[in-house]
């Protein structure tokens, strides 16, 4: 492994309450607190990890999801390598929005179209059948239309939370490479 660290800029994006900041502390071994703060505007952290023997810093930004914030979090896509929308398996809506939030990061990414995203499905530890529920098949035809992974999440439990940045490290190296 190389003493050259990489520095990638991400994002953290999707509605508000789908459980970005709480899949962004379960990765970074914070743990899950059941409490609900919005974020306001964005919050940062780093982390080191490696991808393909390559040191890497995650420089993560998490962003506010209300509508309120939408001109201000726009900004914070600028240079990003990378991002990641979530939507809440338990609340249809938050689905319906990923192209919203996929189109913004890309137009705003001032790089391209192909900058790497990776979808996550959370909640699903809270998934059940019924009306509002989004399933594993509408998530997987999504990222296929949208030409990105997919991976189902419980920010929770820690499932699949490791593998979604796998996923998105891996992705960013074909990418940058």
């Amino acid at each position: 492994m190389s003493d050259d660290v990489r520095l990638w800029k991400i994002v953290l994006a999707g509605d508000g309450a789908v459980g970005k900041t709480s899949l962004r502390k379960q990765y970074l071994g914070l743990g899950f607190e059941t409490d609900y703060l919005s974020t306001m505007g964005a919050d940062f952290a780093l982390h080191d990890t490696t991808v393909n023997d390559t040191h890497i810093r995650w420089q993560i930004w998490d962003l506010a999801g209300q509508p309120m914030f939408k001109d201000v979090v726009q900004a914070y896509y600028t240079k990003i390598f990378g991002g990641v929308i979530v939507y809440d398996v338990t609340r249809r809506q938050t689905f319906d929005n990923v192209e919203k939030w996929s189109n913004d990061m890309w137009k705003n990414s001032g790089r391209d179209r192909n900058v790497p995203i990776v979808l996550l499905a959370n909640k699903i530890d809270l998934r059940e059948e019924g009306a509002e529920t989004v399933s594993s098949d509408e998530g997987k035809k999504l990222a296929e239309k949208l030409g990105v992974p997919f991976i189902e999440t419980s920010a929770k439990s820690g499932e699949g939370v490791d593998a979604a940045f796998e996923t998105l490290g891996k992705s960013i190296m074909d990418y940058t490479s």
